[in-house]
Order: structure tokens, then C-alpha cells, then sequence
């Protein structure tokens, strides 16, 4: 091979390397394996050719760093200036990533994060570490945190799961149910789980749950309407306003046809019984059962207190 061919070669191994470590932190194995993969640029099988492949990076202005045989690129060639307004909103979202409570998600965001850093003047890395590293303290002394986090895992996963929770009647109750949504409202978190048995979503506190089991069954991602439909009567079908998921069905002077798509059924369940004769559940008939049984529970409950 003449000189000239040889020193092509070089420089195109280094280039694929420069774009390799655009993308991702891997060690020098992870990194031959890749060269393997790439027929244009020739084989490397030795880890003593990549001390002079790092050496000619560092000396055009690249940064290069090792954690644990993992070979990093700091920078790039190209950078891009950012507004205080835009660094700013960049560390908010850096601060707040794990409110997304979706392990894929944050995961897929964290990813990012580490690929612009190369781009810009900001340490991004650190704060992103310290975040992160913040995060692992609070979770650690914090055992809503953890639930959360346990949640976060169940719902990658994307297995079936049982879980016993106790309801607001004081109740336990034990479903197996598809994870399909968590939810952050204030200092409150929710777990909607959907019940292919009943056909409805179920939306839990999580400080309610009692325990978790994760089913080697895989959840199947189908989920029916999960409406409710309802008839409104008199003075409060003339006066209601229709709440969030909720839209009208069919209207006359003495009556209102409502469907509502609310996760929360239980809240619901409780609305509705406050309308108590102006108001009849039309389906499905599971809730409908679910609605007289708690009206019977309550009535028992007021007797025994006499």
C-alpha cells in the first residue's frame, strides 16, 4: 500500500471516530467494534493506534475524557451560542425532567442532553449529573419517590400488574391491570391503571396502594371507550355545565345525555351520587353495579350508626 493510501486511511478511521463520539460515550472495544462494522474505513486491532487517533483530536481543539474505560468527547468542532434566555429555559427542563415520569422518556431526553452539551459553552453534563445525582438523594430519604420510581419501571416494562390499593371507602381492593399512565398533581401522585376485566380505568393515589406484584403476562396496549354515560333531570340538567371529558349525547327540555371519558372514576362515582335522584348512570352496567353498591354500602353504614 503506498504512503499516500495509508495516511487516507488514517484520516478516515479518525473522522468515523470524530462521528462515533458525536453520538455516543463507549470504550475503545465497543469503538474497533464499530470500525469493524464500517468496510470503508479498514480494520483497528490494536488499542495503541487509538492513543494516536485521540492525540491528533486533542491537538484540533477536541476534548476527550475517560470514566471507567469510557471515552467521552467533550466538545466539537462547531458550537452554538445560546441566549441567557435559552440557557435558562434549558437548565429548567434539566431541573424538571423527572416530572415526565416515563422511564423511556426521560431516558430519551438524558440522551439529548448529553449530545448537545458537545455544542455548547455550558457545562450541561454537570448540572444534568448533579440533577440526576439530586434526584437519587431525594429518592433515597423519600418513599413516595421511590413508589414513583418503582412506577416508572413497572410501566416500561409493560407488563400486566397486580395491585392491592385501599379505597376511599376503607376498603381493599385487588385488580390486575394494565399500567398506563402517572400523574403529578401538586405534591400528589396518580397511578391510571386500566382493567381490561371491567373496561374502565381506575386512577389510585399511590399513597393508597398497599402492594405490587408485576405479572409475566405481557399488557396487551388495548383499551375499550372507558365512558360513562349519564342522564341528567329537572333544575340541574338545565343549570349543569359540562365538566372537562365530558360531552353532551342528546338534550330536551327536562333532560341532559352526558358521556364522560374521566380517568378518575371514583371521583366521579361520588359526583354522581351527589345528584342523587336527578340523576341516572346509563352504562356501562359495571359501573352501574359499582354505583348501586356503594349506595347500599353507605346505607348500611348509616343504619349500624343509629
Amino acid at each position: 500500500m503506498k504512503k499516500s493510501e495509508k495516511n487516507l486511511n488514517t484520516g478516515l478511521r479518525i473522522l468515523e471516530i470524530l462521528k462515533i463520539l458525536l453520538e455516543q460515550d463507549l470504550s475503545k472495544s465497543e469503538l474497533i467494534k464499530k470500525l469493524k462494522d464500517n468496510y470503508n474505513v479498514g480494520n483497528v486491532y490494536t488499542y495503541e493506534a487509538f492513543i494516536k487517533y485521540f492525540n491528533t483530536l486533542e491537538k484540533s481543539g477536541l476534548k476527550l475524557s475517560k470514566s471507567k474505560k469510557i471515552y467521552k468527547l467533550s466538545n466539537a468542532l462547531l458550537r452554538i451560542d445560546l441566549s441567557k434566555k435559552e440557557k435558562d429555559a434549558l437548565f429548567e427542563l434539566l431541573k424538571n425532567f423527572k416530572k415526565l415520569n416515563n422511564k423511556k422518556a426521560e431516558d430519551t431526553f438524558e440522551n439529548i442532553v448529553h449530545k448537545i452539551s458537545k455544542y455548547v459553552d455550558e457545562d450541561i453534563n454537570c448540572k444534568f449529573e448533579e440533577v440526576i445525582k439530586l434526584g437519587e438523594e431525594i429518592n433515597t430519604a423519600n418513599i413516595k419517590n421511590n413508589l414513583v420510581s418503582i412506577l416508572k419501571t413497572l410501566l416500561a416494562d409493560n407488563q400486566l400488574i397486580t395491585v392491592t390499593y385501599k379505597k376511599s371507602t376503607g376498603m381493599q381492593e385487588t385488580i390486575v391491570a394494565e399500567l398506563k399512565e402517572i400523574i403529578q398533581n401538586g405534591s400528589n401522585y396518580f397511578a391510571v391503571f386500566y382493567n381490561h376485566e371491567m373496561g374502565r380505568n381506575r386512577k389510585i393515589n399511590i399513597d393508597s396502594i398497599i402492594s405490587m406484584k408485576q405479572s409475566p403476562r405481557r399488557a396487551s396496549g388495548i383499551t375499550g371507550s372507558n365512558s360513562v354515560v349519564f342522564e341528567l333531570y329537572g333544575r340541574l340538567a338545565a343549570s349543569y355545565k359540562l365538566k372537562q371529558y365530558e360531552k353532551m349525547l342528546n338534550f330536551s327540555a327536562n333532560c341532559r345525555t352526558i358521556s364522560n371519558f374521566e380517568k378518575d372514576r371514583d371521583s366521579l362515582l361520588l359526583r354522581l351520587l351527589k345528584y342523587g335522584e336527578n340523576c341516572r348512570i346509563i352504562s356501562p352496567k359495571s359501573f352501574r353495579d359499582e354505583f348501586i353498591s356503594l349506595t347500599e354500602q353507605m346505607i348500611k353504614n348509616l343504619e349500624s350508626g343509629q
